[in-house]
């Protein structure tokens, strides 16, 4: 039995082309191409081959595409990790862009999106706050700490530790934000006690600036605490100066010039007291002495004299003045009336008026003589008498 190569038909055996396809059938030689048993051989082989080579070529198509699909959800997993660290270490623009790539490769695996939305949702935020920094820069503080309380309710409210990361950028702003407004204030505040509760805040700032601010609130409160303590001194009021000073020095720890302002109030209290001493001294002394003067020369005799009136009559008048430190009262003149040989004809006094005299005041008297008509007369204070009030 023979059949044709091309198209399998069975032809006789002395032909020379197939009758169905034309094929030749005998080759140069005159010998037959095929033979029943080689074409019956492929023949049965043809219909095993085909579906194993298939299956094969399936079989190896899906475990590539396994083994590429495994490759790709290692490689989206290491950059969804790789992301997260670096968003954790704030290099979000770089977390970003690594993480659109792998949304890309796995649009249906909702972690990545959510991490992709909270990194694109920080740098939102950062952006925002580079703007509430520009309002520091301009001093529109109360714009600025609007802004930045909203940032801050905004990061408490999400869930994601992503956004602690800002929390150090928010504090430092706020930071700054206080230190702008204590700048502000330090003009109006003209009290020890309210610079020292800026200080107090100030403690609490980690800024570079805060050194400057802080050096500008320990100025004041040695100016005002020296301001207030020379007028103190002024007015002889040591103990308070002493306690002004102290105050300062509480806040500005061993501060020369208010160390030495404290010396010289000690210094000036020492000679002020030791000052009030003599001058107690001195007082006494003066009491003791004008206590004597009063009691023993409290009185001077300014003026004493005899006139005849036109009538022949001889009228006495005086005068007398306190040196006395005290009232005097009661002032008796004693004297005594010579006639031309010398001789005491009367001895007699005279009341002083006013009855009271003050210190450096003056009084009188005066007395009139009817028996005296003959001859010339003089007078001579031999005492005089008072009383101290």
């Amino acid at each position: 039995m023979t059949f044709c190569p091309h198209c399998g038909k069975e032809v006789h055996e002395d032909s020379r082309f197939c009758s169905q396809c034309g094929t030749r059938l005998i080759d140069n030689e005159g010998n037959h191409i095929h033979k029943e048993s080689g074409e019956k051989k492929s023949r049965f082989l043809w219909p095993i081959l085909v579906p194993v080579l298939a299956l094969l070529l399936t079989a190896g198509g899906l475990f590539w595409t396994y083994t590429h699909q495994q490759e790709v959800n290692e490689q989206v997993i290491q950059n969804k990790e790789k992301a997260e660290r670096l968003a954790l270490d704030g290099k979000y623009e770089e977390a970003e862009k690594i993480l659109i790539k792998a949304v890309d490769k796995r649009p249906e695996f909702p972690p990545l999106q959510e991490n992709l939305n909270a990194v694109q949702t920080v740098l939102l935020i950062q952006s925002d706050m580079a703007e509430v920094e520009k309002h520091i820069k301009s001093n529109d503080l109360n714009k600025a700490e609007e802004q930045l309380t909203a940032i801050q309710n905004q990061i408490q409210n999400e869930q994601s530790k992503l956004f602690s990361t800002l929390t150090p950028e928010a504090n430092r702003l706020q930071s700054q934000i206080t230190l702008r407004q204590i700048n502000d204030e330090l003009s109006k505040l003209t009290q020890v006690d309210e610079l020292a509760a800026k200080l107090n805040t100030l403690s609490g700032l980690n800024l570079e600036e805060t050194s400057k601010v802080r050096k500008k609130i320990n100025e004041k409160i040695v100016s005002l605490s020296t301001k207030k303590a020379e007028a103190a001194l002024e007015n002889k009021q040591y103990n308070e100066a002493v306690a002004i000073v102290d105050q300062g020095l509480q806040y500005v720890t061993n501060h020369e010039k208010l160390i030495q302002l404290k010396e010289r109030i000690k210094q000036e209290r020492e000679s002020f007291e030791q000052a009030q001493q003599d001058r107690m001294e001195d007082a006494m002394q003066q009491a003791a002495k004008d206590e004597l003067k009063n009691q023993n020369a409290a009185l001077e005799v300014v003026d004493v004299q005899l006139k005849k009136d036109e009538y022949g009559d001889v009228k006495l008048n005086g005068r007398v003045k306190s040196v006395a430190t005290q009232i005097l009262s009661t002032v008796t003149a004693n004297y005594v009336i010579r006639n031309e040989e010398n001789e005491v004809v009367k001895e007699d006094s005279a009341k002083v008026y006013p009855v009271y005299l003050n210190p450096g005041d003056e009084g009188t008297f005066e007395k009139v003589y009817y028996d005296l008509k003959n001859g010339d007369y003089t007078v001579q204070v031999t005492d005089l008498e008072w009383l101290v009030e």
